[in-house]
């Protein structure tokens, strides 16, 4: 494979690695490092774990980064230039992709069924509480709402779903 395909590139802590609203072609491969990745300014994923893809939605699809991703520490990545070739001469690596976004699909699917739960939850509260003209409960769900929304991380170090 020629070497303009893939390639070694090292960021430092702080650098942008990928820009959100960018057109980009290029697939980056975690080798080492820890990176954080927001969408419209809101962190959504911490990444550390080696072999992690980023930026496979946009070169998939040819469209535009839908994220920005920070590298939080030194990191290095395998650059992938040209990703259809790549997968071509490396099928197994297609696989690897194809299993880590279904992957993805499969944890965000329980992210939306337990969001989905809590909010009906604090529905049924709410209604509750307003027959019987007692605003602590709604205070109460009030306060849950907040901790969850400010305190979730998507890989889980914190504020971890219940049974994920």
């Amino acid at each position: 494979m020629p070497n303009e395909e893939k390639k070694l590139v090292e960021y430092q802590g702080g650098d942008i690695v990928i820009q959100e609203g960018k057109l980009a072609e290029e697939l980056f491969v975690l080798l080492n490092g820890t990176l954080e990745v927001s969408v419209k300014g809101v962190k959504v994923a911490e990444i550390s774990r080696k072999g992690s893809y980023v930026g496979e939605i946009a070169s998939l699809l040819s469209q535009r980064r839908i994220a920005t991703v920070k590298a939080l520490t030194a990191s290095k990545f395998l650059v992938i230039d040209n990703m259809n070739r790549y997968f071509e001469q490396n099928p197994s690596a297609a696989l690897g992709i194809a299993q880590a976004l279904a992957a993805r699909i499969m944890e965000m699917n329980d992210k939306i069924i337990y969001y989905q739960n809590e909010v009906e939850n604090w529905v049924k509260l709410g209604e509750e509480a307003l027959k019987m003209k007692d605003l602590g409960p709604i205070r109460e769900a009030l306060s849950d709402m907040q901790r969850l929304l400010l305190d979730v991380k998507v890989d889980g170090n914190k504020g971890k779903m219940p049974d994920s």
